[in-house]
Parts: C-alpha cells; structure tokens; sequence
C-alpha cells in the first residue's frame, strides 16, 4: 500500500495519507490531485473536493440506525467510486453504474436500489455544504408492487393446512401486520397481556426503524393468552425451541395444499394492511400502525378505499349550492 505526504499549502504542517492503492501510478496521481486542491483552498478560496468515502461517513452519522445494515450496495459501489470525488459523479458514471449492475442479470428494483443508495448519499453531500448540485439521476420502470388478498374462504383454508405450530404465528402476522423476523424474534419480556401492548425488537436493529409498540387487538391479545407459559422467553416455539423461520417447508406445503402457491408469508402483511384501508384505517394511522417511515408506502392501499376522504370531500359543498339542489330536485 503506498503512502503519500506533503507541505499544507496553508502552513499547518505536513500532510500524510495512505493512497489507498498498492499501484504506485494511481498513488501518485491521487497524491497530486489532492495537493492541487489544498492549493486551490487554500490559495484562491475555492470549495474543497470532498471525496465519495467522505460523504457516506457523513451520511451514515446522520443516522445511527444506517450503520445497523448491511449497506451491501455501498460495498458493491466501492469498486466504481471509492476513488472518486463527489463533483467527479456526473450523470455519464451513474449511466455507466447503471448499465453494470444492470449487466449482472438482477430485476430493476435492485437496479433503482443501487441508484437510490448514490442518490441518498449525494443529497446528504448537498445538504452538508460538500456538493454545489446533484446530478439528476433517472430510475428504470418498475413493475407495480402485489397486491395479494385473502378472501375469508381462503386464508380459512390457509388456517386449516398449517401445522399447529404455525397456526398462532400466521393468525398473529394476520392481526398485527408484523415481518416475520419480528414475530418470530418476539420475546415474553416484550410482552404486556394487561395493557394490550407489546414492544418489537427493541435495539437489535431487525425491525427497519428504530424499537416499535404494537397494540394488541383482540385477536392477537387472545393469540398470546393462550401461548402463555409454554416458554420462559420465547412468544412463539416448536418442540420447546424458539422459531427462526415461519416460511419453512411446512409452510410451503401447507399454502400448496390450499390452493395459494403464491402466497408468501411477507403477503400477511399487505393483506392486513389492505383490510385495514378497506375498513377505513386513516392513512395516518396505518403509517403509524405499521412503523413505515415514509408515506408513499402506504399509499399504495389508498385505492382500495376512499372512506377517509368522505369528510373532506363535503368541503366543496357551499350552502347555498346546497339549498339549489335541494329545490331542484324536489
């Protein structure tokens, strides 16, 4: 690995660096490159050249909770970027990233998922004073997300296939919505039966926003009652140990036989979140319900129904348009 130094242009010493590469041309140029930008700060006043490891810094800081993930396409990009300035990523790199991982044969929505993360970090460069513009930065077509649901018929017959292990966990997903990896990881120690109120994965960095309370309902109030004292620790078991996966073959086996090959367990939740716009849920509350960060996710169940707007919608009404309508047609 070569290491590079050199007088501060502004008199505050030397400056030592490792170049970040084992190829002693490549060292160089980036050891004059950087000189030629301390001068240039410097000397003339102009901004300084941030590079693109320093803006993820940045933008993992900003969020803690970021550092929780695996940040696998931050890895991925490090073979295009990692030596780059961030006013060096113009839209022809992203085009040219774009088309790579493109290449790699995976769907668009990781495709848009790589593109997103270098949106995300150049936005925070921008935000931070590192960046004078973003480029702009165009996602492919996706296809629409599923919407899958389950007619009373059906998750009855879902009901009786399953194994009797399996039928408190898919009852549970049906009344609360959760991910699999919070029912599964759920733990007495979470649990509040008298207040109707239980806490997921606090601080383990499995649930996708920080530690969330779930209101228990009646259903899933009853689904806990009668788990109690099978466990010491944990909610939902098998054979006196702790369930890792509910998507097992057992599983797989049991929607086959029900005629729903495919359903996935992660459908549960659009079908509780899809029953819940359909009885009138306010969007709000779902969103709150079901612990997205962002509002567009829900706004995909809007369609299913439009009760929330029913009081809004009278707005446009004036009284006396009222009253004209009312005498026209009496």
């Amino acid at each position: 690995m070569w290491h590079y130094a050199y007088s501060s242009p502004n008199g505050t010493g030397r400056v030592r660096k490792s170049s970040g590469t084992s190829d002693q041309q490549k060292a160089l140029e980036l050891a004059a490159r950087e000189y030629d930008t301390s001068w240039r700060v410097a000397k003339l006043g102009e901004r300084p050249e941030y590079t693109w490891i320093e803006a993820v810094v940045v933008w993992l800081n900003e969020k803690p909770e970021r550092k929780e993930n695996k940040n696998y396409d931050l890895i991925w990009l490090d073979k295009y970027l990692a030596n780059k300035c961030i006013s060096e990523i113009d839209r022809n790199l992203i085009n040219f990233i774009k088309k790579e991982k493109q290449e790699t044969g995976v769907k668009n929505r990781t495709v848009n998922g790589v593109l997103q993360q270098i949106r995300g970090v150049l936005n925070c460069a921008y935000e931070n004073d590192m960046l004078d513009k973003v480029p702009a930065i165009k996602m492919l077509p996706e296809p629409p997300p599923r919407q899958v649901m389950l007619t009373p018929n059906q998750e009855k017959r879902l009901v009786d296939e399953l194994p009797d292990h399996l039928i408190p966990i898919v009852i549970f997903a049906l009344a609360t919505g959760l991910r699999m990896s919070n029912i599964t990881g759920l733990l007495w120690e979470n649990v509040d039966i008298k207040n109707r109120h239980a806490w997921v994965n606090i601080g383990s960095g499995k649930v996708k926003t920080k530690g969330i309370g779930i209101p228990l309902n009646s259903v899933a109030l009853y689904v806990l009652e009668n788990l109690q004292g099978k466990h010491p620790t944990n909610v939902f078991t098998y054979k006196g140990n702790p369930i890792k996966r509910a998507n097992s073959k057992a599983w797989r086996n049991a929607r086959k036989r029900a005629g729903l090959s495919h359903l996935r367990f992660h459908d549960l939740r659009h079908v509780w979140a899809s029953r819940h716009s359909m009885n009138g849920t306010h969007p709000h509350a779902l969103q709150d319900l079901g612990a997205w960060s962002k509002a567009d996710t829900v706004r995909r169940y809007a369609h299913l129904s439009s009760r929330h707007l029913l009081v809004a919608s009278e707005n446009a009404l004036s009284e006396s348009a009222t009253n004209l309508t009312q005498r026209v047609l009496q």
